[in-house]
């Protein structure tokens, strides 16, 4: 018989790219709500109104978008049928329209019309939307070949690209270059000088790839379709070229396009995938969340970047999951027990509209706005590649502490077909070892740590679990 250590010297993230057994100690196969931010391994933080009053209306919340001016930070929101904006302490309506939509997707970008800010509004069914933070009208005129009801907009070398117009699914739209008495709402032809006029240009030729969302790096503009991407390379209408990048994508969903430097990221039922400037691909490690992906849907996925953390949302047999990615450490998380319509983010802090149609604050408070925050952190089930040797449980070390002294650690222990769950009491001081004696014996063994109550705790890195290793004697 020997005495052996099984050491997590670290945690880091969710892995299901193998089969557990196969899996590094520091990996979880499964785990929530949990951050490993700095090795340790704590119960993540919630989320806090920013704003206490709720978005008007019963009618459905479609999107959260932050409009900035001189004056400050505006928050918009579209709901129901209608497009309301936070000013002056209060939700007001600053749109509606006319005879409803029924499909309720929007597309955001700010632009300066006339040298003024605006925040550009599409729908996809009805004429675009501007808003200049007091009045709401209609962007364009059909003199001016800019009253198309498209449904993604993006920036690409100071002129608006549109896309998304039903009567033409693989059109993309470019206004006129701004400047003299021209501006990005004249899409139409300029016979002085055709390199600054707008146009239109068919991006691909099968209806059934149609164009589903835009994105604007500093040198190319990204075209997603339904199928495959393109990009548009040059600076003007004649040097203009539309080239296809990749023709086996995974469809795209334009509100999971998330923009870092010069790479995008993006979500798709495949995993996590970068267009890095040259090519798109799946991310190295996009399998380490095959499992919950499988039995989610990303269809209305929704996407955004904090610091150096990438966030989308997800569903989970129709309830609301997040996807946390750690673009520094490599680490995926996933939170539940909130809804968030819509995500954005600004000045180092991800905002979410929820079920309480509030936008509150992510990574704050120790609740999901009065819900508790349920996490924990499966090891995988391991037979340490000795199937016939018997492991007989001796004791856990752990270091950590908990915000609250009565607030419980508790782990459920697996050992063969055992399972005993041991309430621990943190201690106050992380100089200390809490030594919890574990009992029962067998080939393979796990451990599920998790909070009681939605507590909080920090168990610090290099948790130890001791046991005797011996083979069946004959």
């Amino acid at each position: 018989m020997s005495r052996t250590i099984y050491h997590i010297n670290e945690f880091v993230g969710i892995d299901q790219s193998h089969d557990e057994n196969g899996l590094k100690p520091m990996m979880s196969p499964d785990a929530c709500n949990m951050d490993t931010t700095d090795g340790n391994l704590s119960v993540a933080r919630g989320c806090v109104r920013h704003i206490q009053a709720a978005i008007p209306g019963d009618g459905g919340i479609h999107a959260l978008k932050i409009f900035s001016t001189l004056s400050g930070d505006m928050f918009i929101a579209a709901a129901g049928e209608s497009i309301y904006a936070y000013k002056d302490g209060e939700w007001k309506s600053v749109y509606t329209y006319s005879d409803g939509l029924s499909e309720h997707h929007f597309d955001f970008v700010q632009a300066q019309i006339a040298s003024k800010d605006y925040l550009i509004i599409a729908s996809g069914e009805k004429q675009l939307v501007k808003f200049d933070g007091t009045t709401a009208a209609p962007f364009g005129s059909e003199e001016e070949l800019s009253n198309k009801a498209v449904g993604y907009l993006a920036m690409y070398r100071s002129r608006l690209f549109s896309a998304g117009d039903k009567e033409n699914p693989n059109r993309l739209y470019w206004s006129q270059l701004p400047g003299g008495t021209r501006s990005i709402e004249s899409w139409g032809p300029v016979e002085a000088s055709p390199n600054v006029e707008g146009g239109h240009t068919e991006v691909g030729s099968m209806k059934s790839d149609p164009i589903v969302g835009l994105a604007a790096l500093s040198n190319q503009l990204i075209i997603f379709k339904q199928n495959s991407i393109y990009r548009l390379l040059g600076d003007k209408p004649s040097n203009f070229i539309v080239e296809e990048v990749e023709a086996r994508n995974e469809s795209t969903v334009y509100t999971a396009i998330v923009k870092r430097a010069g790479s995008l990221f993006f979500l798709t039922k495949g995993g996590l995938c970068i267009f890095n400037g040259v090519n798109a691909q799946t991310m190295a490690d996009a399998r380490r969340i095959q499992g919950i992906l499988k039995n989610s849907s990303t269809a209305d996925s929704r996407g955004a970047i904090c610091r150096d953390k990438l966030y989308f949302t997800i569903s989970e047999n129709n309830k609301c999951a997040m996807i946390e990615y750690d673009l520094t450490r490599g680490a995926y998380m996933l939170r539940r027990g909130f809804t968030a319509y819509d995500i954005c983010s600004k000045g180092g802090t991800v905002y979410l509209v929820n079920e309480n149609r509030c936008v509150c604050r992510l990574d704050e408070g120790t609740s999901y706005d009065g819900a508790p925050v349920n996490a924990y952190w499966q090891t995988p089930k391991t037979d340490l590649y000795d199937k016939g040797g018997i492991k007989a449980m001796r004791a856990l070390y752990l270091r950590g502490q908990s915000d609250d002294a009565d607030s419980a650690t508790l782990i459920d222990v697996t050992i063969g077909g055992c399972v005993t769950t041991y309430r621990t009491l943190l201690p106050k001081s992380e100089n200390d070892v809490l030594e919890v004696p574990l009992q029962n014996e067998g080939r393979t063994f796990c451990m599920r740590i998790y909070n009681e109550a939605g507590g909080s705790f920090t168990l610090k890195s290099g948790m130890e679990a001791e046991f005797d290793a011996r083979r069946r004697s004959e």
